[in-house]
């Protein structure tokens, strides 16, 4: 199974326990190898009615990746 299969629609939680989205995408490191970052997109009511912004996460400011990915900040 690739990585993006697995992290596609996983919650998103910041250190204060703050939904802030889910992931919609990874962008890949082809020549690294490995994931460069996650693009989310927004969580909440703005999000169902389909006004949700996409976010980019560095995968340096991934803290934990688990049932959810955790995130630093």
């Amino acid at each position: 199974m690739k990585i993006s299969d697995e992290l596609i629609g996983k919650d998103v939680i910041d250190k204060s326990g703050d939904q802030v989205g889910l992931v919609k995408d990874v962008e890949w490191d082809f020549e690294a190898n490995a994931v460069k970052s996650i693009i989310l997109k927004e969580a909440g009511i703005s999000a169902k009615i389909g006004l949700g912004n996409k976010k980019i996460v560095p995968y340096e400011m991934i803290d934990v990746i688990g049932d959810k990915v955790l995130i630093k900040g």
